[in-house]
């Protein structure tokens, strides 16, 4: 083979393999969202209940108009199905839901459905197994013709007795259920004992490209818990204080490393999925760690999600449709 012929044929390989690289980075999935805030204590509130949130399609503007791209909506799904026969949704429900979805996409929002406080299913997984993946069969049905803004989250920390090998099960056969209908639809998980960043060396997630792994940050607890009468053995604790200094952040970077090794090994995108200080911490306390994990959650690559808007996490005040400035700047300051 002559030098010339050789060279041509040398050029068309490269070009080749030039467009599959360009073509696998182009299919590679993307988080369509960076910023990100929970609607906390609204819809996960015990059936025919309310906490201390009453739900509004006013905090999608809100939101938007704050600078966030994306809102996380807790939902406790299985009060409305557990006791129902063949564990059907129950449909009034499910339309409120459908509308709140609805609003969220036509105001350009990526909104993640996330099925929040399963508290059963945690004490009797084995019991409750069936409704959890009835519950996911409806549910991916029902939206499977929504554009891909809209994300599932499997369910929210699992705990106690679901745990291990026994989550990732739950993992693998709660995805296959939603890609009967969804093959595309992102989905996200996390790991057991509260989404920890230290159990995600036993997560063990299906190959597929639009699975995303997130996990849960509050570290130091005695800071972000400190004074919350919901958090057991942290009610007395008050002005603990948290300045950002050398080593609280190289604590902070420990952690987040953790997630960057595992989203390496696997090959998955990250996000975390809540981080926040309860409004018992002193205010520069809450300023500074927020900023501090916000800004490291971006020097890492991953997207992030505040919780929460507006109850004991909360940063904007309903009844005097007020932000708190300094902590909105802290996670949306260019």
């Amino acid at each position: 083979m002559d030098h010339k012929k050789c060279t041509f044929i040398t050029i068309i390989l490269l070009a080749f393999f030039v467009v599959f690289l360009f073509l696998k980075v182009i299919n590679t999935p993307k988080i369509e969202f960076t910023s990100c805030i929970s609607i906390g204590n609204a819809l996960e509130a015990p059936k025919d209940l309310s906490w201390d949130v009453e739900m509004n399609e006013e905090y999608f503007d809100k939101i938007k108009e704050a600078g966030f791209d994306c809102v996380r909506l807790p939902v406790r799904f299985s009060d409305y199905a557990k006791d129902n026969k063949d564990y059907l949704l129950d449909e009034s429900f499910m339309k409120k839901i459908d509308y709140y979805i609805d609003y969220a996409l036509s105001k350009k929002l990526v909104i993640i459905l996330d099925f929040h406080h399963f508290i059963e299913i945690m004490k009797f997984p084995n019991e409750y197994k069936e409704c959890y993946l009835k519950i996911w069969d409806q549910v991916a049905e029902r939206y499977k013709d929504y554009p891909q803004e809209l994300m599932f989250e499997l369910l929210n920390e699992p705990n106690d007795n679901l745990s291990g090998e026994l989550w990732n099960q739950f993992i693998d056969e709660g995805v296959n259920i939603i890609r009967k209908s969804n093959p595309k639809r992102t989905i996200i998980v996390g790991p057991d004992n509260y989404y920890s960043v230290y159990s995600l060396e036993k997560l063990k997630i299906p190959q597929d490209k639009n699975i995303v792994v997130s996990f849960h940050y509050y570290e130091p607890n005695e800071v972000t818990f400190q004074g919350s009468v919901n958090h057991k053995g942290f009610e007395n604790l008050k002005d603990n204080q948290w300045t950002g200094t050398n080593l609280e952040i190289q604590y902070l970077k420990s952690r987040f490393e953790i997630a960057k090794k595992y989203s390496e090994d696997h090959k998955v995108r990250i996000f975390l999925g809540e981080f926040g200080v309860n409004k018992n911490a002193p205010e520069t306390t809450r300023i500074n760690w927020t900023q501090a994990v916000r800004k490291e959650a971006e020097e890492y690559g991953f997207s992030w999600g505040y919780w929460e808007l507006c109850s004991e996490f909360g940063i904007y005040d309903v009844k005097n449709d007020l932000w708190n400035e300094k902590i909105l700047d802290s996670l949306l300051e260019n």
